[in-house]
């Protein structure tokens, strides 16, 4: 049953972007060129946003950072920065706090599965963002707290290629991955039927509980330590 419903999202899914990008090319003017270069098999899809996400990135507020933190990851996800990390211990994973605007897909699914292996703790501070791919990483933590003003927000991957067809393929490749990944980790399945076509899908701390993403909100007060304690029902 579990497993239809997934089949069922996947159509959805793909023939959703399937609209979106055939209304696309019929709006488009006809464009011809002498000379196409050759373009390149997919490279990882990145997952972007549109003008919801730019305002939120470019407005954004300075998080109320957890000094204990072991790690934080507060930059594009590259697949560098997925190398740097899959190389770190289990003690410096102990406790994660996240802050990106996302980045690389695959890079980011890797970095969920070794989070998630080495038992880590994620969090989002108060003010601070997880945004596109960065919510696969959030959701490889064993434990996820969010302040009670964080933001979180997916969409859509994005593919970037010079060939339309091959743009749209890789979307909806990149898009299932992380969708898959994420249910696999623990989203609720009701993430194919909410996720939404080529737009923004902006979460408070709250109602990303309510999708499986966060696990419990904690004041700004509430520290690394604190949290740990806490969970170990110090």
């Amino acid at each position: 049953m579990a497993l239809n419903a997934r089949l069922l999202g996947l159509l959805g899914l793909a023939l959703s972007v399937l609209i979106a990008g055939v209304s696309v090319v019929i709006s488009r003017d006809p464009v011809t060129s002498s000379a196409i270069r050759p373009v390149p098999f997919f490279a990882a899809p990145v997952a972007e946003g549109g003008l919801l996400f730019s305002a939120l990135v470019e407005g954004g507020v300075l998080a109320d950072r957890s000094a204990d933190a072991r790690l934080v990851i507060d930059e594009m996800i590259t697949p560098v920065v997925a190398g740097r990390i899959l190389a770190m211990s289990d003690a410096e994973l102990a406790f994660v706090e996240l802050d990106s605007v996302g980045g690389d897909v695959q890079a980011s699914i890797d970095i969920a599965r070794r989070l998630r292996a080495a038992g880590s703790h994620t969090h989002v501070a108060s003010g601070g963002k997880c945004f596109s791919a960065c919510t696969v990483i959030y959701q490889g933590g064993v434990e996820r707290t969010a302040g009670e003003d964080a933001l979180f927000l997916l969409h859509y991957a994005v593919q970037v290629s010079d060939d339309p067809n091959r743009a749209r393929v890789g979307s909806v490749w990149g898009t299932v991955m992380l969708i898959e990944a994420m249910i696999d980790l623990g989203t609720d399945m009701s993430i194919y039927d909410q996720m939404p076509g080529y737009g923004d899908w902006l979460l408070s701390s709250e109602q990303a509980i309510d999708l499986g993403l966060v696990q419990r909100v904690v004041s700004s007060s509430v520290g690394a330590d604190e949290a740990v304690s806490q969970k170990a029902g110090a």
